[in-house]
């Protein structure tokens, strides 16, 4: 690929990849069939009562990534059931595919991506909306092979990210930053998920991946350097997030509100009860509890935000990041491309307290 400064957003949107199912997990729910529904609920119910969902039946997408701790929590737990969904959910292995089938109504609800191709697509006939924000603080670090030491060694090799738009793309921009370098000086390939990326790595065919911080002891038994700890910069940044085009949100509102409330608890499940995290994770992932554990670990320290509201000072620096590369997102509102009112209804429905949520 050539460096990140000659790709463009909207290309990315227009030419992801085609979808890639990984797997499927059907989850059966109370049944009935679809029927709209109030805002409201009934007179009387008790606090923390969420409306009845428009629809019972909705297609979930997420990555397949080590981060996902609050779908796979609400899965284990049978949250989507208990709030009156029967959910589809689909993951897939990369930003890109999730985006594509979002688009084309392939998925409903698109979990764990960033906001790169939501900002650009207000400047298309299918706009996007962050409705909650799952994780804002990095969790990757910028590994790079045996001889490349110092931010002067990187210069002139490619670091290899997941896919432009991406949540690693909108890292390796924040990596150069850092290290005193320009995206003009490295170049930024698309090669996959943290497997691949893993792979290039080690066999040569770049000079630096961003992988998980949780891999930091087996990319260093492989002989990689780590040359930057993004985990440990205090840089908000909106790296996952729930996302549905616009038109969704307004005709199935209390659908998103259901998707929300049952990540939301498991996300509080995960960050006080992680052993019930480690366990969703070795169900979801296929991975051993060792492995779990690590990861587990790696993620609790300093997950934030716990209320999943939408920040805008996170959507600011993610525009004023992917602007450097794609000047025509200058011109967009970012208060059009996210919304609080999902949060702040679970909110004046007084669910957060009745979950033992605190609130920003």
């Amino acid at each position: 690929m050539n460096s990140a400064g000659s790709n463009s957003i909207l290309v990315w949107m227009a030419k992801a990849t085609p979808l890639a199912l990984a797997a499927a997990v059907i989850l059966t729910a109370c049944g009935g069939s679809p029927s709209s529904s109030s805002a409201s609920v009934a007179p009387g119910s008790a606090p923390g009562t969420l409306p009845k969902p428009e629809v019972s039946q909705v297609n979930v997408g997420d990555l397949q990534a080590t981060t996902a701790h609050d779908a796979e929590v609400a899965l284990a737990d049978g949250l989507f059931t208990k709030n009156g969904l029967t959910v589809n959910f689909q993951t897939f292995t990369s930003q890109g595919s999730e985006v594509t089938a979002l688009l084309a109504g392939q998925i409903d609800i698109a979990l764990g991506i960033g906001v790169a191709e939501d900002i650009a697509s207000q400047n298309t006939n299918s706009q996007l909306e962050v409705v909650m924000t799952e994780k804002d603080n990095l969790s990757d670090n910028l590994y790079t092979s045996k001889n490349v030491k110092t931010a002067a060694d990187l210069k002139g090799k490619s670091i290899a990210i997941s896919s432009f738009g991406s949540v690693t793309y909108g890292e390796a921009l924040i990596a150069v930053k850092q290290l005193g370098l320009s995206p003009s000086d490295v170049t930024i390939t698309q090669v996959g998920n943290d497997a691949a990326r893993r792979a290039a790595l080690f066999a040569g065919s770049v000079g630096g991946s961003l992988n998980d911080e949780s891999e930091l002891s087996q990319m260093t038994a492989g002989g990689a350097n780590v040359l930057l700890r993004l985990s440990q910069l205090n840089y908000g940044l909106p790296v996952s997030d729930v996302v549905v085009t616009k038109a969704y949100a307004q005709k199935n509102p209390n659908v998103v509100l259901a998707i929300m409330a049952s990540l939301i608890e498991g996300l509080h499940t995960f960050l006080n009860n992680p052993a019930d995290a480690e366990a969703a994770a070795v169900s979801f992932e296929h991975v051993d509890m060792a492995t779990a554990t690590t990861n587990v670990e790696a993620d609790i320290k300093g997950w934030r935000p716990v209320d999943g509201r939408p920040i805008l000072a996170d959507m600011q620096a993610a525009q004023a990041l992917y602007v450097k590369t794609e000047t025509s997102l200058a011109n967009i509102d970012i208060k059009t491309t996210y919304t609080t009112k999902f949060v702040d209804q679970l909110k004046s429905l007084g669910w957060y307290s009745a979950k033992g949520i605190t609130t920003s």
